[in-house]
């Protein structure tokens, strides 16, 4: 059963629910969503030519209208009058168009989710009772949304082959590769994230086909991780806290070589490889990505 969920950038959330009142405890219930995507081209037109020549092709910012609805229920506390005048109040300060946030669309064929923000805010029927329909526009910077759920391959760990049944040997039996291969299923490039853990030498994260890649001129000390955005290019060290918890802390994008050049994950296939000055000396790193589509 499809559902919507907006998480507000302020940490507010709002879950639109499949099914009906009889269905699903509400009190917001889901309707339909729709995603509007258009492009911008530019045009010439040569003396005598039929038609015209299209070039510069762009696309535009797209355009989303989620429709559902709300019932409320009073309770012995509160009257169903005063309770749906509440909710309305704080659907219109959750969906505030100077806020950011991440709206999540579960399918049948998985979640996808898209950065974006209110139009304005929600346009709320005039109750029934204590039921209205509701309509709120988004609009997005990315045509593109994603899969919600990210997709992590694991290089320069040991993959388990078997183990010896006898003791005292109790490792495992295996090999360790410092390369990974990634499939991409679709037709644009996707640039990832790549974590890297504690090494004490200098790192190289690179690409196998193109020749690219991104250099770390920086020991990373027990108890941190170095995240590498390939999108902006950007390198920055998370410290591990008292719970064990990784809290982002400085910027070291400075930190990479200046014959750094970032890389993306192109249709197909693509080959990766993370090294060092000691190859026994090999960082565990994750290379994380999600999968774009246009459209929903």
């Amino acid at each position: 059963m499809r559902s919507v969920s907006w998480r507000s950038d302020s940490g507010r959330i709002c879950t639109f629910e499949g099914g009906g009142p009889f269905e699903r405890p509400g009190p917001w219930y889901f309707r339909s969503l729709t995603s509007d995507l258009s492009a911008t081209a530019e045009t010439a037109k040569a003396p005598r030519q039929d038609g015209v020549t299209t070039f510069h092709t762009a696309l535009d910012a797209p355009t989303l209208n989620l429709t559902g609805s709300m019932l409320v229920y009073g309770s012995r506390r509160e009257s169903a009058r005063a309770a749906y005048d509440r909710q309305r109040t704080w659907l219109a300060q959750t969906f505030a168009p100077n806020r950011w946030g991440t709206l999540t669309y579960y399918r049948e064929d998985g979640a996808v989710q898209i950065r974006c923000r209110p139009l304005a805010t929600p346009t709320i029927s005039a109750p029934v009772g204590t039921f209205s329909t509701i309509d709120i526009s988004f609009t997005a910077d990315s045509p593109y949304w994603e899969s919600a759920e990210e997709s992590v391959a694991a290089v320069g760990v040991i993959g388990k082959v078997w183990r010896f049944p006898w003791a005292p040997v109790s490792a495992p039996m295996g090999t360790f590769s410092p390369y990974a291969a990634i499939e991409n299923p679709t037709d644009v490039d996707i640039y990832p994230t790549v974590e890297v853990f504690t090494t004490g030498q200098y790192v190289t994260v690179s690409k196998l086909d193109t020749g690219e890649q991104v250099t770390i001129q920086h020991p990373i000390a027990p108890g941190q991780k170095l995240t590498i955005d390939m999108a902006d290019v950007t390198a920055w060290l998370w410290e591990q806290d008292e719970a064990g918890d990784y809290q982002r802390g400085e910027d070291v994008s400075h930190w990479m070589s200046l014959d750094s050049t970032p890389w993306a994950l192109t249709p197909g296939e693509n080959r990766l490889a993370v090294k060092n000055e000691v190859p026994e000396d090999t960082p565990v790193a994750y290379i994380r990505w999600r999968v774009p589509s246009l459209g929903i």
